[in-house]
């Protein structure tokens, strides 16, 4: 009698519970996709003028300056450094046709604590050749960033601007650092960075990141190469802090770098033998929540443990019926 009555319910469990299964499925193949929108839509509105030294800070490099830090022998850079501005043993000398930055843009500084940015600004920022501009932000984890980035040359004779490529790259304090050695190195009299250059051009990002000469963009990925205009959104989980074993924690800054030089990766720009000038605009969008960064791992954590628990589950629940009903 009892497994009279158990049989005509086991198809209907099983039916329902292949319909949950499959029901995700089927949503899936109905559902109207979204059209993506472009990050450059939010460009262009309620953009108030940068906040100098305060949200956002201006430097360089620039190979008519180079920047080893600083020493306090104010003789050093004649007698021990004064052939390296130029690579490959030729003497760079400024011509402000091609360099129109100033030298407190390049000159080396101890950089200040920013405050955080959380206000749209823009800025137009002009770039020498064969140099870096870059803007150095205080980013967080409570506002989403929209940095759009629009490159031009000079004027022709019709008064239009003049189409041009550069790279632009998101770096960390780290980062920049490390692409700062790299170019201080590219312009200096010994000529040994060539031969270093040609063997990092082509190797993958997250290799080149294990290479004391090597240098990555944040997150491998935020790194566009010959472009003429680029925008791209940026969402933090965290303050981004970096830890050593002898430094502790230290607070990274964020650098958008405009690159006009043949930096060695094999798909950067070349140098464009002209100034250029990069319209920056910088978006911030509050966020209403904000996902802890563990919460990856938990799901992560849950969906392991589902799929070892569902089947040893449904294992036991189909042995009980079956010593349930030869009982019966």
């Amino acid at each position: 009698m009892t497994m009279q009555q158990e049989a005509p319910g086991r198809p209907m469990r099983a039916f329902c519970g292949l319909w949950l299964f499959l029901a995700p499925c089927f949503v899936a193949f109905l559902a109207v996709p979204v059209a993506a929108a472009p990050a450059s839509e939010a460009c262009g509105t309620d953009l108030l003028e940068a906040d100098w030294n305060r949200t956002v800070e201006r430097t360089g490099l620039v190979p008519w300056n180079m920047n080893y830090g600083y020493y306090p022998d104010e003789y050093y850079y004649e007698d021990d450094m004064g052939g390296m501005e130029g690579g490959n043993g030729e003497q760079t000398e400024r011509n402000t046709t091609l360099h129109p930055e100033e030298d407190w843009m390049v000159s080396w500084r101890y950089p200040q604590p920013l405050a955080p940015l959380r206000t749209s600004m823009y800025a137009t920022m002009a770039v020498g050749n064969d140099s870096v501009g870059a803007y150095r932000f205080n980013l967080s984890a409570d506002h989403r960033m929209t940095f759009c980035v629009t490159l031009y040359g000079d004027l022709d004779e019709d008064g239009d601007r003049l189409p041009v490529e550069a790279d632009v790259y998101l770096l960390t304090t780290k980062q920049y650092e490390r692409y700062e050695q790299a170019y201080n190195n590219a312009h200096q009299s010994y000529g040994w960075w060539d031969d270093i250059e040609m063997l990092l051009a082509d190797r993958a990002p997250e290799l080149r990141r294990y290479d004391p000469m090597g240098w990555t963009s944040y997150r491998d990925v935020h790194a566009y190469e010959s472009v003429e205009e680029v925008s791209f959104s940026l969402s933090l989980d965290k303050a981004e802090v970096s830890r050593s074993l002898f430094n502790g924690e230290v607070w990274e800054d964020f650098y958008l770098v405009v690159d006009t030089w043949d930096n060695g990766h094999g798909k950067d720009a070349p140098s464009p033998d002209s100034v250029v000038y990069a319209d920056v605009s910088a978006v911030a969008t509050p966020r209403s929540f904000v996902m802890p960064p563990a919460s990856v791992a938990l799901v992560l954590i849950v969906l392991l443990g589902g799929m070892v628990a569902v089947p040893a589950i449904v294992q036991r629940r189909y042995a009980m019926a079956g010593l349930e009903a030869v009982e019966a």
